[in-house]
């Protein structure tokens, strides 16, 4: 199946994230949403967390995954955060949403955001 979803809703990280030389210099205020897409039927069932997905260690993995190193581009970010879940963890399909806050032009929006679907349909 796997046509349910966990929502892991606007995690705050602090990635070294862009490709001009003032973002290059500190890390940048990023939120992101996670989608697990998986069959629940069993652990709503049997109520007992080994059979779904600990989502402390989801959320432990989109730090590290954020952390890890620089990233030019969100996409990037996205895409290794969704391959990193999909590899630790038995999900089906992962949804990533990144959300850059701070834009190195003048613009009046609150963010630019990115979604990417791991493994990609």
């Amino acid at each position: 199946m796997g046509n349910d979803i966990i929502r892991l809703k606007e995690i705050t990280v602090f990635p070294r994230l862009g490709v001009g030389d003032l973002e290059k210099e500190w890390v940048q205020k990023v939120t992101l949403d996670v989608e697990l897409c998986l069959d629940l039927s069993a652990a709503a069932r049997s109520d007992e967390l080994a059979q779904t997905v600990d989502y402390q260690r989801v959320y432990e993995t989109v730090r590290e995954v954020s952390e890890r190193r620089k990233y030019h581009l969100i996409e990037s970010l996205a895409r290794e955060i969704g391959v990193a879940i999909g590899e630790r963890f038995p999900v089906t399909r992962t949804v990533v949403r990144v959300r850059k806050l701070s834009l190195p032009f003048d613009a009046h929006l609150s963010c630019v955001e990115v979604e990417l679907s791991v493994p990609e349909a």
